[in-house]
């Protein structure tokens, strides 16, 4: 009972949990639960002397009370506001700060190469989407690309090990309607079947970290919002699936809760004569027929399952399987197994697609073709152009940069440097700087950034948006930072237990949440000349000459401390802005 249960009035027990769901109650939920009889008898008290007590009461018996609206284990399941306001916000404040800066910087007769030095909004528009969040890219598009070298391969040598990535295939089960005991059987079943053919099955799952430098993107995927379990038990029915696997807290109590049950005998029974390796958190366990045992070769400190499959691929080449069969239909993986497949002696394959058109991806064979330069500039170039991590430039295809890598030996040798040290070198800078040049304009000398801001508004007569220009210098070291941060793990793969820098250090910083966020510049958004002159300060009216901005010629925005005077401009519909020349897609696209 001790170990199936969990004891509510234990005063050991830090979390406040629902007796009938097993869902654990946010801090704030919490609090307005355990302090309710004190608010009430507050209130009780309030309208006792407010109403009844005194000789001149200022509020009426019969008045409307206010309603404390105490949170409950209900509010839990409320959906979060939509962003598409804020969004449409930040986008019409873009438009308008650009414009009004650039406005101010004319007034002020200031070098207009000074001022496109910085990136004139609260943050990099070719790094950052209209709400704040990474840009994203069509990383599918870049895994046809490279797929079109190589057929599909028609054999695989065996003995073979199938490696799968587990949380892509647990995201495929169906949950709903069954218990937890069922869904551990099913996703056993599916297991096998995805090696029927091998003797060896490993199964890797992340590792769900408090702080990571993937928050931001489990933010954007809602994760941390739905029910939270902490409990999993066997017999326990699986309510709303999909809102289940929102958080990561349920994904790391859902894992810890199906190696738990295939460790058990009525389910060991399905491997036969299989072996089966599976992570759990840093652990790894070796389960068969018999019995099962922990894997301590296979403990690993990594943090995401893409690495750590290629570690398990090793392992299991170094045991005497001739080809090695990973299954993870993700474009980073594919990237992964091209750059280090040189590094592990087996035949490496990936099977994408779906169950009834499956195709196994001959990575061996297609890292030949490519050659081992290119194979190892692939993961420097995928992280710098856009990864789940790092932001893309907006409007930038990565087949582009492909095809410059292919060709040109700068690229290569940039991208190749990319994450073999923590740190990026003045010269790994300026290789990236010139890379991002052509990014923008093929046919341009320049190599600086800065200068080709300053080239491209010349160009435009100043009639562009900002996301259209290259990030400032700053911007881009700060991205360059996170890309380097990205490469070097990915760079890591095949050590159990790799050295990690801090990413305070690597372009990101600590929010009022404790959680990571990417840190978009150290510098000023605009020169302090500029910024003096953005808004003015008086609060009766805009007249001259208090009003800087009347005194300047220009209009009173939004951050003017007077939002009522006659000064400010008309508000126009917002244009809708031109989308990224590619759409938000994560993995390999399915035939």
């Amino acid at each position: 009972m001790e170990t199936s249960w969990l004891n509510p009035f234990n005063a050991e027990q830090g979390d406040l949990v629902s007796l009938s769901t097993a869902t654990t109650a946010p801090p704030e939920v919490a609090k307005d639960l355990l302090g309710a009889y004190r608010i009430g008898e507050d209130a009780y008290q309030a309208f006792k002397e407010e109403r009844l007590e005194t000789d001149t009461p200022t509020i009426q018996f019969h008045d409307t009370m206010t309603k404390t609206k105490l949170r409950t284990f209900t509010n839990i399941r409320m959906k979060p506001r939509s962003q598409g306001h804020a969004k449409e916000a930040i986008l019409k404040a873009d438009r308008n700060l650009f414009g009004q800066m650039i406005l101010v910087a004319e007034n002020r007769k200031l070098k207009m190469s000074d001022v496109l030095a910085h990136p004139l909004g609260p943050l990099p528009w070719a790094l950052a989407s209209g709400d704040g969040s990474l840009r994203k890219t069509n990383k599918a598009a870049l895994a046809r690309e490279l797929e079109r070298n190589v057929s599909p391969a028609e054999v695989i040598p065996e003995p073979s090990a199938t490696i799968i990535d587990g949380m892509s295939l647990v995201q495929k089960l169906k949950g709903n309607d069954n218990t937890f005991s069922q869904l551990a059987g099913t996703a056993l079943s599916h297991v096998v079947h995805e090696g029927a053919k091998s003797r060896r099955i490993d199964v890797v799952f992340d590792v769900y970290k408090e702080t990571s430098i993937k928050d931001a993107e489990r933010a954007n995927r809602s994760a941390g919002t739905g029910i939270h379990f902490k409990n999993i038990q066997p017999g326990h029915n699986i309510q709303q699936w999909r809102k289940l696997l929102g958080s990561s807290s349920n994904k790391a109590s859902l894992i810890k809760f199906l190696v738990e049950e295939w460790k058990k005998p009525q389910h060991r029974e399905k491997l036969e004569g299989k072996e089966l390796y599976v992570t759990c958190e840093q652990l790894c366990f070796k389960i068969t027929k018999e019995q099962w045992e922990e894997a301590p070769e296979l403990k690993s400190s990594q943090e995401e399952a893409d690495t750590r499959l290629l570690l398990h691929a090793l392992h299991a080449a170094e045991s005497g399987y001739k080809s090695v069969i990973i299954t993870a239909e993700d474009t980073d993986v594919m990237v992964l197994c091209l750059g280090m497949c040189h590094k592990i002696p087996s035949h490496l394959f990936q099977k994408c697609g779906t169950k009834n058109r499956t195709r196994f991806l001959d990575i061996t064979t297609l890292s030949r073709t490519l050659g081992g330069s290119v194979c190892d500039s692939l993961i420097g170039m995928h992280a710098f152009t856009g990864c789940d991590t790092v932001s893309a430039f907006a409007g930038r295809e990565k087949m582009t940069t492909l095809k410059q890598v292919k060709m040109d030996k700068t690229y290569q040798d940039a991208f190749h440097e990319l994450g073999r040290s923590w740190e990026v070198s003045p010269e790994l800078f300026e290789k990236l700087q010139e890379i991002t040049c052509h990014m923008y304009l093929p046919s341009t000398h320049t190599t600086e950034v800065n200068k080709l801001r300053y080239e491209l508004f010349c160009a435009t007569r100043g009639e562009v948006e900002s996301s259209q220009l290259p990030p400032c210098e700053d911007c881009l070291f700060m991205h360059a930072l996170r890309a380097n941060y990205q490469a070097a793990i990915w760079r890591r793969s095949l050590q159990s237990q790799p050295f990690v820098a801090n990413p305070i250090h690597c372009g990101w910083m600590t929010d009022e949440d404790g959680k990571l966020a990417v840190n978009w510049m150290r510098g000023s958004p605009a020169p302090d000349a500029v910024m003096q002159l953005l808004s003015c300060k008086y609060v009766r009216s805009c007249e001259l000459p208090k009003c800087t901005c009347l005194s300047n010629g220009l209009k009173c925005t939004d951050m003017c401390r007077l939002q009522t005077c006659q000064n400010k401009a008309i508000e126009e519909e917002p244009v809708a802005q031109q989308s990224d020349s590619e759409s938000d897609v994560d993995d390999i696209e399915e035939d």
